[in-house]
């Protein structure tokens, strides 16, 4: 076991030389961690072996944000309390225990690998969640609640969130849970309240009793609460969340009736300024357009290739481009064999 303290006599060790330092002692054939952090950063998610087969084991106190970051299979890390913001962030095959409490985005992105955190994780944790059907799906269990906008945009994996102690709270997921959520399983025990319309709250199915059933004592016994299993196991307590499946015939949702009927109410710049709700093109056309096309009839040969590639559909037959369907994306003059096609800057300041 590798013993490092980052103070020394009030001198802190920054983060880059602590990094240097781990990697230093992997090379050398170190493979077992115990660090003393004060606030460094990126422990653990940034260090590798060269020989795959060896494990790396991380044992942490006090450490920055981003433990665990970006963290690959055969990782192992443990933080003894707790921990700031972007845990286990892009999660790789990691696994990563806090027994204590997480900041913000806990999970965030991560892709494979588990989390377990003994306490509470703050917002947005376990946003963008996704799964790899090559790799083994993320897992991110929680034994108390998360904050507001929880699990935004979730694409895959699974979360459990267990709501031990958070009997006198509105929604152990916060507020806006699931924005925009595709895809992936959240299973909750507790009070849920005010998530997003894209998802549906489900009864337990057997499989699923299966699965928490398999990973409970798992999860318990890494974060020191075992005490908790009978509690934690009543199964009617649970639900699943799940995103509802889009239908075909399902009517698409404006931005404007959006952000009116869905969004936070007067925008989330509302206290400072009005918003008309009006909704702009992504892409400018006619005199918004930065750039012109323009067409030299000596150069064409009539390949007509300009015609078929033009993802407006702005070009004519005889070759004139459609102000209002133009967007001055430049296709047409980067597949023209002959350079028949240029753009031109339409800033009026600069071509005059």
């Amino acid at each position: 076991m590798e013993r490092i303290e980052t103070l020394n006599n009030e001198n802190r060790m920054s983060t880059q030389e602590l990094l240097q330092l781990i990697q230093a002692k992997i090379d050398a054939g170190c493979t077992d961690f115990e660090i003393n952090a004060c606030g460094q950063h990126n422990i653990g998610g940034s260090s590798w072996a060269k020989d795959k087969s060896k494990t790396l084991n991380f044992v942490l106190r006090n450490p920055g944000q981003r433990v665990g970051a970006m963290g690959m299979k055969g990782t192992f890390i443990v933080v003894e309390g707790s921990v700031p913001a972007d845990t286990g962030w892009l999660n790789s095959g990691a696994e990563i225990i806090v027994k204590g409490d997480c900041g913000d985005t806990a999970a965030h992105c991560a892709a494979s690998g588990e989390i377990y955190v003994g306490g509470r994780v703050g917002a947005r944790s376990g946003a963008l969640m996704k799964h790899d059907p090559k790799f083994k799906l993320p897992e991110f269990w929680v034994l108390k609640n998360t904050g507001s906008f929880s699990f935004e945009f979730m694409g895959g994996g699974v979360a459990v969130i267990c709501g031990h102690d958070c009997e006198k709270l509105k929604s152990v997921l916060g507020e806006r849970s699931c924005v925009g959520m595709v895809g992936g399983t959240v299973y909750v025990r507790g009070a849920v309240d005010n998530v997003a319309s894209c998802v549906e709250i489900l009864p337990l199915a057997q499989s699923d009793i299966e699965f928490l059933a398999s990973g409970m004592e798992r999860f318990l016994s890494k974060i020191g609460r075992i005490d908790l299993k009978k509690e934690l196991t009543n199964w009617s307590e649970w639900h699943k969340i799940q995103p509802i499946a889009v239908k075909t015939s399902q009517k698409r949702m404006s931005i404007k009736e959006f952000r009116e009927t869905e969004w936070i109410e007067g925008g989330i710049f509302g206290e400072f300024i009005s918003d008309d709700f009006s909704v702009h093109e992504l892409a400018g056309t006619g005199d918004s357009r930065c750039r012109i096309p323009e067409w030299n009839k000596e150069l064409c040969i009539g390949c007509n290739i300009c015609i078929k590639n033009c993802p407006q559909k702005a070009i004519s037959e005889s070759f004139v481009a459609d102000s209002e369907k133009c967007i001055g994306c430049g296709i047409c003059a980067a597949l023209c064999p002959k350079s028949a096609w240029k753009m031109v800057n339409n800033n009026k300041e600069i071509t005059k």
